[in-house]
Order: C-alpha cells, then structure tokens, then sequence
C-alpha cells in the first residue's frame, strides 16, 4: 500500500543531541535532510505546516566546537528540550567524555521510553550502549568502532556489515553519511518512498541505500590483506562466476578443505560459503546500479544458478528484492 504523508496539527520534532568535539556533519546531514524534506513537501505538496522542526540541543546552551574545528550552536540544555518525536545522537570524538556524563546517559535512557524514535549516528551508538539501551538488541556503529561496541554492550548483537539496523523504536548507524541513510529512511517511514527519494535528489545523494548495505569495500579490505588469502579474495572478487566452492578454492591455496575453511574463517572472520554469498550480492548490486536492465543476466554473471537463488540472497542481505533496489535509481 502506498505510503501517505502524515496528518498533523504540529511538526513532527527532531532533536539532535551534540556535544563538544563532536563530528559536523553527522549533527548537520541528518538534520538537513529533515529539513529539507519540509521544504519540499511545501513546494510539492502544499503543506502549511511543516513536516519536521529540528532543533540541536546539548548539556549547555550556547556554541560547542565540533571536532572539525568549526562551532555549533545548542539553542538549549537538553534537559530543557521538551516534547520530543525523535531524538538523534550525534558521533565524534568526544564521545568518550559524555559515555562518563551519568546525569546525561540517564536522560537518554529515560527518553527511550518517551520518544516515538530514538537513533544514533555513528559512534553514537556508544551512548546508548553506556545507557543501557542496546542490550539484547541488534545494533550497528562506524566499522572502526565495532569492537567498542561489543564491549559497551555485550548483550547487544553487534551487526558488523550494516548501514542501519532498527530494533523496535530504537535506530543505529554506521558512520559519517550513513547518518543521512538512516534519515532517509525515517522520512520514508513518514511520507513514504517517492517523497525520500525526490529529497536524496534534492540532496544530489546518488541513492537512498537500505539499510543492510555493506559499509565496507571488499576490494580495499583484500588489498590491505598482504598475503596468500588477499590474493584469494581479490581473484574472487574479480571472477563471481567461476566456481568458487570451498573445494575449488582450497585447490587454488594448496589446502586440503577442511584446513582451508578453517583457515580462510580464522582470517576473514567468516565462512567461505556465506563470504562467497555475500561477494556475489554485492557484485550483483553494482551491476544493477550500472544500469544493467535484465537480472537473469546478472544473475547468470555473478555466480547464481538463476534469478531466484539471487533474488532469495539479494533480499536476505540487503533487505529488499533487486528490482525494488532498481527502482531507487
């Protein structure tokens, strides 16, 4: 069913939550897609009143320096906020002081039960795992903090190769623009596909990507590894189609397949079967993004036996078939 925009006498009120030494653009990217978003459905739709009101709030009013050097302003305590829909935790830097701010983490915890959503950017998921709010839960956070948050976190399952990941009305992200992802993805929710899809445009982002996209490039991951399983991966990379079953694999290394899985899971941190799956989904999403018109080809190029084995790993991994994820273009 199509998604309709929202019916209310009020904005919907996004707070972000910044503190000093905090990154820039992950408090003004979110917050501008919001806004955006209330302009355009001005524009387009002829809303009086806007969508969203977004405000930036920290542990004193007045200007903070971010950690890129240049000053924002909270325009009150966060303890003053008031009435909130959604509230946002910025990343940076400083996150290590305010993960010790007990009268702040107990505040965030306390809105978790209020707020309608509540979402981290980046290593602002250590803020919510320091107010206890990720256990038990799945949750994401920028690749080099990952193992941060496991420790803050230990019950949390920590989704390693996530853009965003949502656990009830509690939202996690990955770094830096994935915060823009993930506020893209709450206006969907909101006002549906085409409207998140004509602010990405607006915003000249090239895609409004789902969640379960992968943070990382494999190509540059297999380029750092500088040694026989680096030379491995980037073959594989570079040949989806071919035969890539444990067996074959273990010829090319010299190993017999047991100690090859055994050896290739102890280097890369997973199964050669659910690496090669994955590969393939992301060589699949690339062809698709270039523009490839027919997903039998596709399919039958990266390694799939036919277009469902690849529609049933494209949506079990992105989280939406590849023709829904053709249309995002």
């Amino acid at each position: 069913m199509k998604k309709q925009p929202r019916s209310r006498q009020r904005p919907h009120r996004v707070v972000m939550l910044g503190f000093p030494q905090a990154q820039v653009l992950d408090i003004t990217g979110p917050l501008e897609v919001f806004a955006r978003t209330s302009r355009w459905l001005a524009e387009h739709r002829g809303t009086r009143t806007p969508a969203y009101e977004t405000e930036l709030v920290a542990a004193r009013a007045g200007p903070f320096a971010t950690s890129g050097g240049l000053q924002l302003v909270a325009t009150r305590r966060y303890e003053d906020a008031g009435s909130i829909d959604t509230l946002l935790i910025a990343c940076g830097i400083g996150f290590e002081a305010m993960i010790r701010y007990k009268a702040q983490l107990r505040w965030i915890a306390a809105q978790a039960r209020r707020v309608e959503r509540l979402g981290s950017i980046c290593n602002g998921a250590m803020l919510l795992a320091a107010a206890g709010l990720l256990e038990g839960k799945p949750a994401t956070t920028h690749w080099a903090y990952l193992d941060r948050l496991e420790k803050l976190a230990p019950g949390a399952r920590v989704e390693r190769d996530a853009l965003y990941v949502r656990a009830g009305n509690i939202y996690t992200s990955a770094g830096v623009t994935a915060g823009m992802d993930l506020a893209l993805a709450l206006v969907e929710q909101d006002h549906g596909k085409a409207v998140a899809l004509a602010v990405a445009q607006e915003l000249v982002l090239f895609l409004k990507r789902p969640g379960g996209q992968s943070q990382f490039s494999r190509h540059l991951e297999a380029q750092r590894r500088d040694d026989l399983f680096g030379e491995l991966e980037l073959w594989m990379l570079e040949h989806p189609g071919e035969d890539l079953s444990v067996e074959n694999l273990a010829r090319r290394m010299n190993m017999s397949p047991r100690h090859f899985a055994r050896q290739f899971a102890a280097r890369l941190g997973t199964s050669p079967g659910a690496y090669v799956r994955r590969l393939r989904v992301e060589q699949a999403r690339r062809r698709i993004e270039g523009g490839a018109s027919r997903l039998k080809q596709v399919a039958r190029d990266c390694g799939f036996a036919d277009e469902q084995a690849l529609r049933r790993s494209f949506q079990s991994i992105v989280g939406i078939t590849p023709a829904e994820y053709r249309e995002r273009f």
